[in-house]
Order: structure tokens, then sequence, then C-alpha cells
């Protein structure tokens, strides 16, 4: 599978399958919204590749969100569920339509 499809579940009864690897790797913008801080760590500063992906949780500003999306592409930012509004806001603040413009992905 080289794509996540659109609105669908997956149950694939155990971790680690790659899911939101995928998503970070592939060329589609993303946005991943995750439960936990820990978790959008896991995918952002602890990465073990050249891949940039923008982690949003607590003292991540508005500001640093902007700035992520006028100079990256493809977008993939990794946000705490609680940074979601915020982030979406920020986005559309850049120029961007985070309804059209991203795909989003909820981790559990």
């Amino acid at each position: 599978m080289t794509e996540i499809p659109n609105n669908c579940l997956f149950n694939k009864r155990q971790t680690g399958c790659g899911a939101t690897e995928l998503a970070i790797r592939n060329p589609i913008p993303t946005l991943i919204a995750m439960p936990y801080v820990a978790l959008v760590k896991n995918k952002t500063i602890y990465r073990q590749d050249d891949i940039s992906v923008l982690g949003v949780y607590e003292g991540i500003g508005e500001q640093d969100i902007m700035e992520y999306a006028q100079s990256h592409s493809p977008l993939k930012i990794a946000v705490t569920y609680d940074s979601l509004p915020r982030t979406i806001k920020a986005l559309q603040a850049a120029g961007l339509d985070p309804y059209n413009d991203l795909f989003l992905l909820v981790d559990e």
C-alpha cells in the first residue's frame, strides 16, 4: 500500500504497522492528529531520517506553524488533538485551506 484510503477506519489489531509512517513518507500534505505529546515527539524530534515533520503541542506558536508551512513541501505536521484548532488557524493565516489542501489522519 502506498496511500492511505480516504474516509476509513483501520482495525489492524496490532500497533506498529506503519500507517502513520506511511502518511509521513508519502507526497501528500498531511496533518496527523495524535492524543499525546510523546507520540508527536516520537514522529518529529526523535526521527532518524531527514524527513521534516513539524510537531505542534504546547509551546509551539502560530508563527512557528506559519513559517514551516511557507518553507516546506509537502507539509507534514503532527499535532496533539488540543493543538489541531490553532494549527488550522495558523495554516489559514499562511494562506492555506487545510480543509481542502491537506489530508487529515487521526491516530489513536
